[in-house]
């Protein structure tokens, strides 16, 4: 059951969304069935290695390419290997407030801390209209709300609304994924004293951290596909976030390939082509020792071997990973 009240909702995310939740792929078999076998597994280990939050159900996870039942036995197995260790956000995508108000008692029950929610992808487009989907939901689910701002969802929220849905009572965060950092930094200035604003984009969080007053990395991978430079990612948020920038700055620089990584795999085919490839992202986790399986149709079961190539030279060069873990996928 929720950990707050509606009334302790904004406290109680204000002190829990910190440090790295990341957003991670979801295992298939070859029939492209859930492997809820390796999904509970992955789950325990990520928990075991100190992962401090996961984020379930969303585009990462093929959240929108499972059926509805299909969606909450995932939810529940993540729930179960989980066993309250981490904090876990579950990405809702579905258009009706009552389907999400539904999903939310259901994730409640299981122990979910949070769901973050999509802009409306139908029907809803004025500012009036977005304002009552997300109070209808402050006001009906048990769960506490972050906003998921993305273009992919067909309509961007805009500080105007997003100033009047700090205000709801159980609306606490936003993912600001527009890829603008300073678009992030406004937003911050005029709701952060609401709710908790972040931004996914690694590459800015020294200076978000350090300058701005960023708490956390919010739904994106690093903390886990950092592999075996992930003591040195860790290093960099802390330091970052004491203000260390002297000391910050030279980590910063090492983890640079990967970064460039992230961002050729997988984040410009998305901007640029609007194509949300997860075969990239799935291989990526297979070198680090997570099986992954395919992804579902339409998208591409596996990665290509050129992108295969980059990645694995990639991590190999940058310390990552070493030969055993090639070999172990060859």
């Amino acid at each position: 059951m929720a950990k707050y009240s509606p009334g302790e909702a904004k406290q109680w995310a204000r002190a829990n969304m910190v440090d790295s939740t990341n957003a991670v792929p979801t295992p298939f078999n070859d029939d492209f069935s859930i492997d809820h076998k390796t999904l509970a597994s992955h789950v325990d280990r990520w928990a075991d290695e100190g992962l401090h939050g996961l984020m379930t159900g969303g585009n990462t996870a093929e959240g929108w390419n499972m059926t509805p039942t299909e969606w909450y036995e995932y939810s529940q197995t993540i729930a179960d290997a989980n066993k309250g260790r981490m904090m876990l956000v579950a990405v809702i995508l579905d258009p009706s407030p009552f389907t999400v108000v539904e999903k939310a008692h259901r994730l409640n029950e299981m122990g979910y801390d949070l769901i973050e929610v999509i802009n409306p992808v139908l029907q809803l487009r004025s500012d009036d209209d977005l304002y009552g989907f997300y109070k209808y939901i402050s006001d009906n689910s048990p769960l506490a709300t972050v906003l998921y701002n993305t273009p992919t969802a067909g309509v961007v929220l805009n500080h105007g609304l997003i100033n009047r849905l700090s205000d709801l009572e159980q609306v606490v965060g936003i993912k600001n994924g527009l890829l603008n950092p300073a678009d992030t930094v406004s937003m911050r200035k005029m709701c952060g004293d609401r709710i908790v604003v972040t931004e996914p984009m690694e590459n800015f969080h020294l200076w978000d951290a350090a300058v701005y007053g960023a708490q956390c990395m919010f739904g994106t991978c690093e903390y886990l596909m950092f592999g075996k430079k992930r003591d040195v990612f860790l290093k960099q948020m802390q330091l970052a976030n004491e203000g260390k920038m002297d000391e910050a700055l030279p980590l910063y620089r090492q983890l640079e390939p990967m970064r460039e990584l992230l961002q050729n795999a997988i984040v410009w085919p998305i901007v640029r082509k609007n194509q949300y490839s997860l075969a990239p992202i799935k291989y990526w986790m297979e070198l680090l020792g997570y099986p992954m399986g395919p992804s579902r149709p339409p998208l591409p079961a596996y990665a290509d071997e050129e992108m295969k190539v980059m990645i694995r030279d990639t991590l190999l060069d940058a310390g990552a990973i070493d030969e055993a873990q090639v070999a172990a996928v060859a």
